[in-house]
């Protein structure tokens, strides 16, 4: 963790702007460090995203200055694959709260004078957890590379959700799933008073809950 640490630091000297000197970011570690250093400043979901997404395309910088202690090229590999796992995790999470922010856990009678913002509003929370879906993907392919590679890294965080993927603890299929049935829900809730009342201005509509 004080390793960790020391390098959050440092990278986020290195990013203060000094005019035309500032340099660009470049490594995997980089990108990954200028989000967790700014999340408490600016907590930007889709700046992480985008910041995040460009952490797994970017080259990964020298061993030494790894994020973990490196002793051979199996710690090297075994870091490498679980910085994307840890990374699309990440990701994951910052879709599920964007999804959450245009999905309603309730229908009551009176959100559906607004039925045709409610379904788009809903519509938009479903692109965001199938996208998440696309995202577990990935980590599960990384989680299960890192079950063929012996040893361990010591960063606990990242080992740790290795083991509650391994042991089916975490489980974004099922979370995600279980979110998007329950959507469907919803809106199929929405499309049957649009159809009864399709001018939602005018009509009154009948009390109905999820």
């Amino acid at each position: 963790m004080k390793r960790t640490y020391l390098i959050l630091v440092f990278i986020a000297l290195t990013l203060i702007p000094a005019g035309s000197h500032a340099r660009r970011l470049y490594y995997a570690e980089e990108f990954y460090l200028y989000v967790m250093n700014l999340y408490q400043v600016n907590p930007s979901l889709e700046r992480n995203i985008r910041f995040m997404q460009w952490a797994l395309q970017a080259p990964f910088d020298n061993p030494v200055r790894s994020l973990a202690r490196i002793e051979s090229q199996n710690d090297f590999t075994r870091y490498k694959t679980l910085f994307k796992m840890h990374v699309n995790l990440l990701i994951i999470d910052s879709y599920l709260q964007l999804a959450r922010r245009f999905d309603k856990q309730h229908v009551y009678f009176f959100n559906l004078w607004y039925a045709e913002s409610l379904k788009e509003s809903f519509q938009i929370a479903r692109y965001y957890y199938q996208i998440g879906l696309n995202y577990w993907v990935e980590a599960e392919k990384y989680a299960q590379a890192c079950g063929e590679l012996p040893g361990r890294i010591d960063i606990d965080e990242w080992e740790d959700e290795l083991f509650r993927i391994q042991n089916g603890e975490l489980d974004y299929r099922g979370i995600i799933s279980s979110h998007l049935e329950k959507l469907e829900a919803r809106l199929r809730t929405v499309d049957t008073y649009l159809s009864r009342f399709p001018d939602t201005e005018t009509e009154e509509p009948s009390e109905v809950r999820n």
